[in-house]
């Protein structure tokens, strides 16, 4: 992959809608070496689906899916040095034939103070170490939802800190305070194995069931700012003032 990645015409794709899918970004012989370390860890066999477990955590692969030459690049041309973070947060879906997939009714957004990311989040992304169709557990988005995201916060700047779960607002609607302001419905990211979906930090997103029968292995990494306390201090009103691009 060239030293910047992502082409002009793809920027601004990212910029509009909050997001911008890559295919093939992970070469086969990382998922290769991914997929065998995942069935190790699990301790059974993808051949056997009766011996599969019902959840799993804790599973690293290595190399870190943030910290592969490919990601690093784009992480560089997007945020410059100011971008930090990265490493992996392996989500799995297992199947779960007997239900009915429906589409999720509101998504959250990542990166608040006490959430796990410890700042506001600049940008994530996402992969899979098997081919995600249609129902079959994909990371579900909702296209534009970054922008009105900012304006919420410059309206609400206080909130930042992840205060916001404390309102009226929230607790009448949930998540939905982010992904009902979205100007279109959600979509699933349904991509084959090794393709990246990235996703400004902004954006509202949430998971969703596996009715497949093949599991769902989600690969995610983030990046914060390096100046993230004074982004909170004094939230842009530019939204792309701290990103390279």
């Amino acid at each position: 992959m060239p030293s910047s990645p992502i082409s002009p015409a793809q920027i601004d794709a990212f910029k509009t809608d909050g997001h911008l899918v890559l295919p093939d970004v992970i070469n086969a012989d990382v998922l290769a070496t991914w997929r065998d370390q995942f069935w190790n860890y699990v301790g059974c066999s993808p051949d056997e689906p009766e011996s599969w477990p019902d959840k799993t955590t804790g599973f690293k692969p290595d190399p870190l899916f943030g910290d592969l030459p490919e990601i690093q690049a784009i992480r560089r041309q997007l945020g410059s040095d100011h971008f930090e973070g990265g490493g992996c947060n392996v989500i799995v879906r297992w199947p779960e034939e007997s239900q009915d997939w429906t589409m999720p009714e509101t998504g959250h957004i990542d990166g608040y103070p006490g959430e796990g990311c410890g700042g506001v989040l600049m940008v994530g992304a996402t992969t899979y170490l098997y081919d995600v169709e249609e129902g079959g557990g994909p990371l579900i988005y909702w296209s534009g939802s970054h922008y009105p995201t900012h304006q919420y916060f410059l309206k609400h700047p206080d909130q930042i800190e992840g205060t916001f779960r404390e309102t009226k607002a929230f607790e009448e609607r949930d998540w939905g305070i982010f992904s009902d302001l979205s100007p279109h419905p959600p979509r699933p990211f349904t991509a084959g194995a090794g393709a990246v979906i990235l996703w400004h930090g902004w954006l509202s997103h949430c998971g969703s069931s596996n009715v497949n029968n093949v599991p769902r292995v989600g690969l995610f990494a983030r990046w914060t700012h390096k100046d993230d306390s004074e982004i909170r201090a004094a939230i842009p009103e530019d939204l792309w003032h701290y990103w390279a691009i």
